[in-house]
């Protein structure tokens, strides 16, 4: 940095910040306060359930009489206070107990921003000349007092506009402080978060400006806020995340992502669980691979944090190593619940049952033996009618599944005799709860105590338990939810496919993957930015016990923006993530569409992604559009069927190209008049 005879700083979100997501989330916690202690008993209980407008209103009230009275001074903290007073008829007391409150509020939630303040203590440490400049309506002792929560020396000077009467924002106060302190502009930097107030006006005075950028708002906390910014918890928890992004501003995008969206949708999660255990007895929670992994790591951090006698343990298991070892000629329910999800897919049969097409063609009756082609609802369920009545099929798949049934057997008794008598439950996210039952079909025959199991649910097909407890956290009711929050909560190995002995002990087979795969997309900032929530939520949650419970009432306005509003810098975040419900290995979960691939998907619905939504927002508008149009219309084949049918061959055509829809301006745009 070049040498100036005089450095300045702005204070708020460039020196010091708060820790809620906007400064107002200092008047919603206050309203908390004054709805919730017994300090304000005697307050009008207007006054306390509203105070959050009462005071951003006295405060923008009086600025627009100081604006109207063309008056360029800044309104003072004395001037907010008597307006409350004379529109909410309180007494000089009360007055003094609420400006009482704003203080000590903002001292509680005031954190330094330490990129700046080791800059001034660097340039201080070099004899240089630095003083502070704010347009602020709070006392001048107050800031002080502040600013004892950085390391910044007690006299540093300080120019406030509630004191000297002039504004940044004016430019009037940078000709202030040029008077008082002697120095020409030219030899004089500022730095300051304001683009109009720090930088435009400084720099058109002639002062060597510096933008600072401070940390902005992800999309879906801005919505988020837009709907709750009078929630004290609703401020904290984005406040949590916009802060540790500051403070690690020179990591990735994926840290971020962690902080901000995968953290506040799987703590909470993880903090009910936890309590929810000890209220329940249970000593021992085994998250299941996968998507236990990233939630494991959240419970240590809170078990740790509040030292609490609970065990954690990763247990490995799948669809694969579970699903076919625990069919049973006794267990009917369970039959009946695999023939369900067999007939979701029948076209995946005889991969489903582990059998060749052949073996299962002898099965089958003829009628079915286009099981790999597309069924019609009615065939499907004759289909699946069949397979409930007939056991042949069932035979044929435990005989062959008999050896990894008795291997399963031994991994699951290992995990009970780990809990020692202790009561233990499994922990997941989302699913149908089918493969969580055929584990309990397998481990019956190894342990006859209590099994219980923890969701995070949000997919609406719940199969019934077969001798195990559910618990689950926040049903959301919404299809495809649970596939993209299965992104969210990934690790760092593929898919448990059995289990095999080593040294006495039953260890899993795992998919092989590539480790650079993670390597690339940088899964460990990821995880690192989720720790590095759960480790600050433990703090907010000490002065804030409820911050959890009310966060379960937001958890769906983020898995909302996930699951059908989702913008295009997380849609890429999370779309190029190379990723597979059937195993692909090199396929991107949601890749960008080209023109070849957006007509195919127009004329057979058929596209190369896992998620459309995804894919069509990372996509350039003109693609964007031809997916919009197909996913409005999901219908859109039988109606060119039905047409050519009806030997309307000419207006099908058409229809296809898009000229008698909304879709024909994409090729068709309509010509103005003026043309």
């Amino acid at each position: 940095m070049t040498d100036y005879a005089l450095y300045s700083f702005d204070i708020f979100d460039t020196v010091i910040t708060r820790k809620v997501a906007q400064p107002r989330g200092i008047f919603a916690i206050m309203q908390y306060e004054l709805c919730n202690n017994e300090n304000f008993k005697d307050f009008p209980q207007e006054v306390k359930v509203n105070f959050f407008k009462h005071r951003t209103n006295a405060e923008y009230r009086q600025r627009k009489l100081n604006y109207l009275a063309k008056d360029d001074k800044d309104i003072t903290f004395d001037q907010i206070y008597q307006d409350i007073k004379e529109n909410c008829y309180l007494s000089d007391a009360q007055i003094e107990q609420l400006k009482d409150l704003e203080l000590q509020t903002e001292f509680n939630n005031i954190l330094p921003i330490e990129e700046n303040v080791q800059k001034i203590n660097a340039l201080i440490n070099q004899g240089k000349h630095i003083v502070l400049i704010s347009d602020m309506y709070l006392p001048e002792d107050f800031i002080r007092k502040l600013l004892t929560k950085t390391q910044l020396p007690n006299d540093i000077k300080i120019y406030l506009s509630s004191v000297v009467g002039y504004k940044k924002e004016t430019g009037e106060m940078y000709s202030y402080v040029q008077k008082q302190e002697n120095v020409a502009f030219d030899d004089w930097y500022h730095l300051g978060d304001n683009e109009y107030a720090d930088y435009k006006q400084a720099l058109y005075a002639g002062i060597n400006s510096e933008l600072y950028h401070y940390v902005e708002l992800k999309t879906y906390e801005d919505n988020i806020l837009r709907g709750q910014f009078d929630s004290p918890f609703v401020q904290l928890m984005i406040g949590c995340a916009k802060n540790l992004r500051l403070q690690n501003y020179k990591k990735s995008d994926k840290f971020d992502l962690g902080v901000s969206l995968a953290g506040p949708i799987f703590y909470p999660y993880v903090s009910w669980l936890i309590e929810q255990a000890q209220k329940r007895g249970i000593k021992h929670l085994y998250f299941l691979a996968r998507d236990g992994y990233i939630l494991q790591k959240i419970a240590d951090i809170i078990i740790k944090e509040q030292n609490l006698n609970l065990k954690t343990q990763y247990v490995y298991g799948s669809k694969k190593a579970w699903r076919l070892p625990s069919l049973t000629l006794e267990n009917k329910t369970l039959k009946t619940q695999f023939v369900e999800t067999l007939c979701w897919t029948p076209k995946k049969l005889d991969k489903l049952l582990g059998l060749t097409r052949k073996e299962l063609c002898e099965i089958l009756p003829k009628e079915f033996h286009c099981y790999n082609h597309t069924m019609s609802e009615r065939r499907t369920n004759k289909l699946k009618k069949f397979l409930n009545n007939n056991d042949r099929w069932l035979k044929l798949v435990i005989e062959r599944n008999s050896a990894k049934r008795e291997i399963a057997k031994r991994y699951l008794k290992q995990l009970s005799d780990e809990a020692n008598g202790e009561r233990f439950a499994f922990v997941d996210v989302d699913g149908t709860r089918f493969t969580m039952n055929c584990m309990s079909s397998i481990m019956r025959e190894v342990y006859q105590g209590e099994l219980n199991a923890f969701y995070l649910t949000s997919t609406p097909t719940v199969f019934a338990p077969i001798e195990i407890n559910y618990y689950h956290f926040y049903a959301l009711k919404k299809s495809l939810v649970g596939h993209v929050m299965e992104l969210l909560a990934r690790a760092p190995h593929g898919q448990t496919l059995g289990y095999e002995e080593k040294d006495g002990q039953m260890i899993p087979i795992l998919e092989q993957t590539s480790p650079k795969i993670f390597e690339d997309w940088k899964f460990d900032e990821y995880i690192n930015g989720i720790e590095e929530f759960a480790k600050a939520c433990h703090e907010y949650k000490q002065n804030f016990p409820e911050i959890v419970v009310e966060n379960q009432q937001i958890m769906e306005r983020y898995i909302y923006f996930m699951a059908r509003d989702v913008d295009k810098d997380t849609a890429n975040l999370l779309g190029n993530i190379v990723h597979s419900l059937y195993g692909t290995e090199k396929q991107e979960f949601a890749p960008k569409i080209g023109v070849f691939a957006a007509l195919k998907y127009l004329i057979t619905n058929k596209i190369a992604s896992e998620n459309v939504l995804y894919s069509k927002v990372r996509s350039n508008c003109f693609i964007q559009k031809i997916l919009e149009y197909r996913m409005a219309h999901p219908d859109l084949r039988k109606e060119m069927i039905n047409l050519f049918i009806h030997k309307r061959r000419r207006q099908a055509t058409l229809t296809l190209l898009g000229t008698n829809f909304e879709f024909g301006e994409i090729f068709f745009p309509k010509k103005s008049k003026n043309n």
